[in-house]
């Protein structure tokens, strides 16, 4: 009797073409993420097309320039006497404005350390003043 001899078939998936997939996948996820950088955000204030001017008597006007730097009624104050004085001011009189004019220039993380301020002097009626635009 003659043995056959038995043939071992190994089963084998075919791997040359996987470095390709890899390589297409790669490129595509690569090509459709979108990849967005952390910034900060700059606010510009808006301008204003109509209004009324505000009377320098009924009002307490708080400027604001780029560096920092807060001048109330046009006399010089740190940031941390805005609230003490608005809110003696606003004792003696509490129908007052107070109008805020900030420069372009200023950071609106100094603007919102200044609005802050001015709730804890509770302020009840805030303007933010804006530069007036001439319509086309």
């Amino acid at each position: 009797m003659k043995i056959r001899r038995r043939v071992h078939h190994q089963s084998m998936i075919p791997t040359a073409s996987m470095a390709d997939i890899a390589m297409l996948l790669l490129i595509f996820f690569m090509s459709t993420t979108i990849i967005r950088s952390r910034e900060a955000t700059g606010v510009r204030l808006p301008g204003a097309f109509t209004g009324e001017p505000i009377r320098r008597e009924t009002s307490i006007r708080i400027s604001l320039s780029g560096l920092g730097e807060v001048a109330m009624n046009d006399a010089h104050v740190s940031m941390d006497q805005v609230a003490p004085l608005v809110a003696e001011t606003l004792r003696e009189n509490p129908a007052l404005l107070i109008s805020l004019y900030a420069d372009s220039r200023t950071p609106y993380a100094t603007v919102a350390l200044l609005i802050e301020q001015l709730e804890r002097a509770r302020a009840p009626r805030v303007a933010l003043a804006a530069s007036r635009i001439e319509m086309p």
